[in-house]
């Protein structure tokens, strides 16, 4: 694997981010950061298509429902899957 590129696997992630080379791991970070904000949006998406208020997805991520609200609801809105 070439050190440029972002890892293909989450499994590929763990041993990197733990790597003593600072550049090595801060990739890792930026790859695992890149990674949970897609689990995100699909996992909000997932709750909203099934009836979910914003505060349930909010409490089950354990943030103000204010702060998911605007952080998904424009691009829900923008992609027809939100009034």
């Amino acid at each position: 694997m070439e050190a440029d590129k972002t890892p293909a696997t989450p499994a590929d992630l763990v041993g990197q981010v733990t790597h003593q080379d600072p550049a090595v791991g801060l990739r890792a970070v930026v790859a695992l950061r890149r990674l949970l904000d897609e689990l995100e949006r699909l996992h909000v998406d997932n709750a909203r298509d099934e009836g979910w208020s914003w505060q349930a997805v909010a409490t089950a991520l354990r943030v103000s429902r204010q702060s998911v609200h605007e952080k998904h609801a424009s691009r829900r809105r923008a992609t027809g899957k939100e009034n």
